[in-house]
């Protein structure tokens, strides 16, 4: 039986930490919701080291996206898994931001992963 591909999906802190995070994930696929993205853009001002690893995150997901979209899976390259960026992020099942609280980003990156548990069986 074929092993199941995981998908892994990033909040800014991660990113911040390593911004090669993306790949570092094997042949597993990577996502990160749009929250995370406008954070990201957020953090790209100054001199800081996390101010680097945003602008550095940044121009890696430009150099993925090419002239196209990143809202469908794309490849990372031999031996590793696909990367895609979701802007939808309203599971049908469980809604953090109805559990927890409305427009705290923490709860959109949970719902992303939620969409894409329902979504990308």
């Amino acid at each position: 039986m074929a092993k199941k591909l995981k998908i892994y999906v990033l909040d800014t802190s991660v990113l911040l930490h390593d911004h090669l995070a993306i790949n570092n994930f094997g042949n597993n696929n990577v996502s990160i919701p749009i929250t995370v993205l406008e954070e990201l853009d957020k953090f790209k001002v100054g001199n800081d080291s996390k101010n680097f690893a945003a602008r550095e995150v940044i121009r890696f997901i430009d150099k993925l996206s090419g002239n196209g979209g990143l809202q469908e899976w794309i490849s990372l390259g031999k031996n590793q898994g696909k990367f895609k960026i979701v802007l939808e992020s309203n599971p049908r099942e469980i809604n953090a931001e109805y559990v927890y609280s409305v427009g705290k980003n923490d709860h959109k990156i949970i719902n992303a992963a939620l969409f894409l548990k329902e979504t990308d069986r």
